[in-house]
Parts: structure tokens; C-alpha cells; sequence
């Protein structure tokens, strides 16, 4: 494994996180009507997806660095 292909993993990795979390503050906004709580629980739903996404290019780019970390 190329240190490039690492350093985007774990890139990729953060990124996500990153989107989990934005996601995650976005439900606990319980603010405005069903339908403000409706649009923000569709955004979550994306945000999770672009993050399911880039944890998926993060394993294929370096797919052991779980491993590593513990």
C-alpha cells in the first residue's frame, strides 16, 4: 500500500465522520414542525449515505487501517 492511497483513506475516513456527525446533530434538532423535522430528517438520510460512501472508498483504499489503530 502507497503512502498516497493512505493518506486519502484516511481522508476518506475523517470526511465521514465528519458527515456522521452533522447527520447525528441534525436529529437531535427537535425544532419547528413535522415538516421542518421532516426536511432535516432527509437531509440526515443523505449526509449518512454520502458517509456510508466514503467509508466504503476508504476501505477499498486501505482496507486494514482498523487494524492497525488498535
Amino acid at each position: 500500500m502507497d503512502q498516497k492511497s493512505i493518506g486519502k483513506a484516511r481522508w476518506a475516513r475523517v470526511r465521514a465522520a465528519s458527515l456522521w456527525q452533522q447527520a447525528d446533530d441534525l436529529d437531535r434538532n427537535r425544532s419547528g414542525d413535522w415538516r421542518a423535522r421532516a426536511t432535516r430528517r432527509r437531509g440526515a438520510d443523505r449526509l449518512r449515505a454520502e458517509a456510508a460512501r466514503f467509508d466504503g472508498i476508504a476501505n477499498r483504499l486501505h482496507p486494514f487501517e482498523d487494524d492497525e489503530a488498535a
